[in-house]
């Protein structure tokens, strides 16, 4: 029996992780992954069951972070967002937790089709309702949250998508989009 090597494990990953972001899973090629971490496709069977074992390797630690963000505003003490101080702090949080995995996030929101991470959206619309609800209890109508939740993460995958490799300009836009989106939310609206 062979021993299993942690550098072969990762140099698969990495080469999932550069096909996924490139191809996006239904089209992804084993044999390119295999080529990309400089072994044979059978090799990444003794590592990876299959397709789907080794997608949800290269995106599990960057589900785990996106889990992990719906906490953000109980460790910040934030109870509502009314400044760009604000909107830096929950983006600088938000980044620092994601930056490591910006192209698996990549992968998740727009290459992950014919997977169960198809739902990364939904969950991310879901956080929004709830943060609004949170924030500003009783004062809007759920149907109008969810709107103003789809607006803004459709806005937000747009800045990802045109920047996945300029952490700093994604950051600098989200902040934006933070403020202009929920800023004094609760005195702009009639």
């Amino acid at each position: 029996m062979q021993v299993l090597k942690e550098s072969v494990k990762n140099a698969i990953v990495e080469g999932a992780i550069a096909e996924f972001f490139e191809r996006g899973y239904q089209n992804a090629n084993m044999r390119r992954i295999a080529d990309s971490a400089n072994i044979t496709v059978g090799n990444i069977y003794r590592y990876f069951e299959n397709k789907e074992a080794l997608f949800n390797a290269v995106l599990m630690p960057a589900q785990q972070a996106l889990n992990d963000l719906e906490s953000f505003d109980r460790k910040l003490h934030i109870t509502h967002i009314e400044s760009k101080k604000e909107a830096d702090q929950i983006v600088t949080y938000v980044m620092n937790v994601l930056r490591p995995f910006t192209k698996e996030i990549f992968i998740m929101i727009f290459n992950s089709n014919g997977t169960h991470y198809h739902q990364v959206k939904n969950q991310l619309e879901l956080l929004v309702v709830s943060k609004m609800r949170e924030y500003y209890p009783g004062k809007f109508e759920d149907y109008f949250l969810k709107i103003v939740a789809a607006s803004f993460i459709q806005a937000l995958f747009v800045v990802f998508k045109d920047n996945v490799n300029d952490v700093d300009k994604i950051q600098k836009m989200i902040v934006e989009l933070i403020v202009f989106y929920f800023r004094d939310v609760n005195n702009r609206l009639f």
